[in-house]
């Protein structure tokens, strides 16, 4: 289990961006892990089909925590296909295959630990799960 809570897994969960809600937001997307309760509530607008304001409520664990701090860093900005891409090789990595990301999105490999527990995922799958349905995918 240690091999999950790296200090730099815990240091994600310090610097979670664009916390808080949305007003007024063009989609809003709240998903609770079965497996462990956690919860992610995402609110966004989308300008020409990239997300153009985005704002999270996160109450998870660290490892949740941190998925959310990750992907929402280079959250705005993205698109469908981007996402689609990003989702694809973290859903991968998860379920245990050798991926790489690029290097934009490399400290995703911070939670291929994640792997090896599954009553860990859920709550790492969230913001992958919530941008799926903003999206529309």
């Amino acid at each position: 289990m240690g091999e999950l809570y790296t200090t730099d897994i815990l240091r994600w969960t310090t610097k979670i961006p664009h916390q808080g809600r949305l007003q007024g937001a063009d989609g809003t997307v709240v998903k609770t892990s079965r497996i462990c309760g956690s919860r992610l509530t995402v609110d966004v607008n989308f300008q020409g089909g990239h997300i153009k304001e985005f704002a999270q409520e996160v109450k998870a664990c660290a490892l949740g925590q941190a998925t959310a701090a990750i992907v929402g860093q280079h959250v705005i900005g993205l698109d469908a296909q981007e996402f689609s891409n990003i989702q694809a090789l973290f859903t991968d990595m998860v379920a245990g295959q050798d991926v790489d990301f690029p290097e934009k999105w490399r400290d995703l490999d911070l939670l291929r630990p994640v792997q090896n527990h599954p009553g860990r995922k859920g709550s790492v799958m969230l913001p992958f799960e919530c941008l799926r349905e903003i999206f529309n995918l």
